[in-house]
């Protein structure tokens, strides 16, 4: 009986092993659920990562190359697998989608920055102008020290010789040879070897000149760096013995050097300044009373209608950004962000920054619908709301719910010259009281 029962044990065994390899053979046509699990798994990872980019370029990661590694595993094993060919186009889309968000670049797209180059050259023509004029009266004046270097020395001459002359300083560079001695700023201009001056930085000639230049770039040509050698001509005052040293700790010995009050800039190629103690911004660069009338005739667009909607309002704000149409760009804002003098400085901050990623990230912004809900008041513009509302009742409900304040939602993606989208798509806020005009609430917002 125990050997019957011991044949019949090993032949179960030996049928059970065969089912085994006959299953197993049948199994090598199509991939297992752990493969397919597993792949699925870090799959879903790395869609996950390229949703919340919405739109933007991404690395690959752990996630994604494991993905990639093991759905390419199962497509060169299993190509006609439903599977694995479902999950094939999913890592296909997902790759895709990672590479970042694609748009038709219109062919014009960048040409307000041949603008600028037009506006450079325009303004370069009246520095050109007005510098030699300048320099024509400097040289008129007495005894102007138009070759700076060597300098008089104070032991041969002194102040009532020198003082109010004009002096030509080429290689006047700020902020680099900035330093602060007993309180008060100074560049220096020379070397040890050559002699010194020391250009004053605190005062109202320094101030007017340089914020002229700092108009230019803002308004003009974003494209003077600081730390250029400019040529800065001013009047010698006095005579100092000061260390020539940025920063507080000194290792250089006192140097003397002769003082000097600015009185122009000439920013090569560019423009020049003018201090101007009469005028209200204490100087002026090379053509500014005229700039609005100049930059004029370079506009597509001069004003906001009453009537545009939040989708216009942001379409111009973009005009007036790229076309350097700064009273535009101001009409765009709401007007309680553009008044007192912090809401002025820091729309001026933030102009210049959205004048840099114009000129240097993207040139085409599509702006997404608006979504416009109510935030305060009463809206009688609701057809389901009227069913149920006699006249009366509206007017009564407007007069105790104040003022209607209404809020439009909408996104826009920035891209670049090659059609490339930068960063994630951003949000714009925008409102309106008593269905007046749309204005933008958060225009720091880069694009």
């Amino acid at each position: 009986m125990s050997r019957l029962s011991s044949g019949t044990l090993s032949w179960t065994l030996i049928a059970f092993v065969g089912a085994a390899a006959f299953l197993a053979a049948a199994d090598a046509t199509a991939p297992s659920k752990n493969d397919l699990s597993r792949s699925d798994y870090y799959l879903r990872k790395f869609e996950s990562r390229v949703a919340r980019a919405r739109g933007q370029t991404i690395p690959l990661g752990y996630e994604g190359t494991e993905a990639l590694k093991r759905v390419k595993a199962l497509q060169e094993k299993f190509p006609n697998d439903p599977g694995v060919k479902a999950l094939f186009e999913r890592t296909r889309k997902a790759l895709l989608a990672s590479k970042g968000e694609t748009e038709d670049v219109a062919a014009n797209a960048a040409d307000y920055r041949k603008l600028e180059r037009k506006l450079v050259e325009t303004f370069e023509a009246e520095a050109k102008t007005e510098w030699a004029a300048f320099m024509e009266t400097v040289k008129a004046s007495k005894d102007p020290i138009l070759k700076a270097f060597p300098p008089p020395s104070h032991r041969e001459v002194g102040i009532d010789e020198l003082g109010g002359r004009y002096v030509v300083l080429e290689e006047f560079e700020y902020p680099t040879n900035e330093f602060t001695e007993m309180g008060q700023q100074y560049v220096f201009v020379g070397s040890g070897a050559q002699g010194y001056y020391f250009v004053e930085l605190s005062n109202r000639a320094w101030i007017g000149a340089y914020e002229a230049v700092k108009r230019y770039r803002r308004f003009i040509n974003q494209d003077v760096p600081e730390g250029m050698k400019w040529t800065l001509v001013g009047k010698i005052s006095g005579i100092q013995l000061l260390v020539p040293q940025a920063g507080k700790k000194k290792t250089l010995t006192l140097r003397w050097g002769w003082t000097v009050e600015p009185v122009a800039i000439r920013v090569a190629d560019r423009t020049c300044s003018f201090a101007n103690p009469e005028l209200k911004l204490g100087g002026t660069f090379a053509g500014e009373p005229r700039m609005e009338a100049i930059k004029e005739a370079f506009y597509t667009v001069k004003t906001v209608p009453k009537d545009a909607t939040p989708e216009q309002v942001v379409e111009t704000y973009i005009t007036a950004i790229k076309e350097k149409n700064y009273p535009l760009y101001l009409a765009c804002i709401d007007p309680a962000r553009t008044t007192a003098n912090k809401g002025v400085s820091l729309c001026m901050y933030h102009w210049e920054w959205h004048q840099h990623r114009f000129a240097a990230f993207y040139c085409q912004v599509k702006v997404g619908k608006a979504k416009v809900r109510v935030i305060k008041g009463f809206d009688s513009g609701s057809k389901l709301e009227d069913a149920f509302l006699t006249a009366e009742d509206k007017a009564k409900l407007k007069k105790v719910s104040g003022p209607l304040i209404e809020e439009a939602h909408l996104t826009t993606k920035a891209f670049n010259e090659k059609g490339m989208q930068y960063g994630s798509p951003k949000p714009r806020f925008l409102r309106r009281t008593d269905k007046g005009r749309w204005y933008i609430i958060n225009y720091p917002q880069p694009f």
